[in-house]
């Protein structure tokens, strides 16, 4: 079997390459350094489908006044959210990051920056579609006797899935008053559909979830009684493009 030429590889297998083979005296002036192993990553000269920094900030800021114990993003890609959102929980020992990420190869080069700043510890990369590792998760919790509502959400994958996953998240008792739930990339290249959703009031959001069947399962329509405040946080590029952020925050439940 002929092996894959440099010309070959993915943009994502080329920085990988470039992380794996740093100079050793760079390695060791960034190793246990989060923010400087983003550096490497902001300095390599190719635009990823990472966060960054600026947009990356605004979350970073809910996440110190939020202070969560259990943070979850879907969509980890190369590691760069996970590196400087579980950054902000290295004071707590108790609390922990889980990055679920469906590609094996993303989630190993993942893997590997996560390492290089010294965060293997704080972080735990679930591999596999969230439709199925969301239950399974739920479920290893559950024996655990750990499960309850998760603090922090930041949402980050493919776009069609933000909905789907999101109602998900709601009919797995993922989501109580007190989540807060960060979405990326709402106006480039556009999440109108989890922008609406979001924003639907009880009675709307029972008819959506009775007219929408949930492509992740019948089971999962959604809390219908979940009450959200949300703010869409514009942010404007030198370049002149525009996009933002999505934050939303469970404010209660409605009985019934």
């Amino acid at each position: 079997m002929s092996s894959i030429t440099t010309a070959e590889k993915t943009k994502e297998q080329k920085f990988h390459d470039y992380i794996l083979n740093l100079p050793q005296d760079k390695v060791d002036s960034i190793r246990g350094k989060p923010l400087e192993v983003l550096k490497v990553i902001d300095d390599y000269g190719e635009r990823f489908m990472d966060i960054g920094r600026k947009k990356g900030d605004l979350i970073t800021a809910e996440i110190r006044q939020k202070t969560p114990k259990v943070m979850i993003e879907l969509g980890g890609y190369l590691g760069y959210s996970a590196v400087l959102f579980a950054n902000e929980l290295i004071q707590d020992p108790e609390a922990k990051y889980y990055s679920f990420e469906v590609n094996p190869e993303f989630a190993k080069i993942a893997t590997d920056v996560i390492r290089l700043a010294g965060l293997s510890k704080k972080i735990e990369i679930i591999v596999g579609k969230a439709a199925y590792t969301l239950v399974d998760f739920k479920e290893r919790l559950n024996k655990n006797a750990q499960f309850k509502a998760l603090d922090f959400i930041f949402i980050d994958h493919w776009k069609d899935l933000y909905v789907p996953d999101l109602r998900e998240l709601e009919s797995l008792n993922f989501i109580a008053p007190g989540t807060v739930i960060t979405a990326d990339n709402i106006l480039s290249p556009g999440v109108p559909e989890y922008a609406k959703y979001v924003r639907l009031s009880p009675e709307e959001k029972k008819l959506y979830n009775e007219n929408n069947p949930n492509p992740n399962g019948d089971e999962y329509l959604g809390r219908w009684n979940i009450l959200y405040e949300t703010e869409t946080v514009k942010v404007e590029y030198p370049s002149g493009r525009v996009d933002a952020i999505e934050i939303t925050k469970c404010t209660d439940y409605l009985s019934g």
